[in-house]
């Protein structure tokens, strides 16, 4: 029972690494998840079902294709929600990994709310309520404030310049921030969708944008299941 357990918390870890993300919200009640621990987000932009981008994500040495869509809205408990999948291939997954979460993104309720996983070569799997209960605790607070330069935590406006990436050619704000672990870069565009990024460069990782999407769908594929961890209520 305690390999169980542990085994459990094992993959809310992992989820938590993958998906804790995005979760800082700038002013205007938008927001979202963030697959990259810590990068700072401009929250949803033109959230058009169908919409969507391709990145290139590199960390340390080893690059990683990851797309980010936004499939449709609706209604959760009377507030907007969106259906957002988050796609990853590498080598190492041996395949397409996809996330697809019903996200809040204003008001008290803001998070996500379900997660539907697939592993290549696996069926679909829902997770527990309790685990994305956990999964929440750990988010940090939603960013609210602006501060002089633009929405809290993004740090400071460099300025306004072009930035050349695999998609092209964007107008982009540049904005810079040091901490403890370094410099990170953000180039960000209201011409992307979901989220405003072209670029972004951290001590930890690269990523860019490859690919601008439309009219897509859902790559879960199969009548997804409940997800049974022992020890952990549905």
């Amino acid at each position: 029972m305690m390999l169980s357990k542990r085994i459990g918390m094992m993959i809310v870890a992992g989820l938590l690494a993958v998906t804790g993300l995005w979760a800082q919200r700038p002013p205007g009640g938008m927001g979202g998840m963030n697959p990259f621990g810590g990068m700072p987000s401009f929250g949803l932009q033109n959230p058009t079902a169908g919409s969507g981008a391709e990145y290139i994500l590199t960390t340390k040495g080893k690059d990683m294709d990851m797309s980010v869509v936004i499939l449709g809205k609706e209604d959760y408990q009377g507030t907007p929600a969106y259906w957002m999948e988050i796609r990853m291939v590498n080598p190492d997954l041996g395949g397409e990994m996809v996330m697809k979460m019903l996200t809040v993104s204003t008001g008290t309720e803001q998070g996500v709310k379900r997660m539907i996983m697939q592993r290549p070569g696996q069926p679909p799997m829902e997770m527990p309520s309790m685990m994305m209960s956990m999964m929440q605790q750990h988010q940090p607070p939603p960013v609210t404030t602006k501060g002089e330069n633009g929405p809290s935590g993004t740090g400071e406006l460099v300025g306004e310049e072009p930035v050349t990436v695999p998609a092209g050619t964007f107008t982009c704000q540049h904005y810079r921030k040091t901490d403890a672990r370094g410099t990170t870069d953000l180039w960000i565009t209201t011409q992307v969708t979901p989220y405003a990024v072209a670029k972004m460069t951290s001590p930890d990782a690269t990523m860019v944008l490859k690919k601008v999407l439309s009219n897509e769908t859902s790559h879960i594929t199969g009548e997804p299941q409940k997800l049974n961890i022992p020890g952990m209520p549905q």
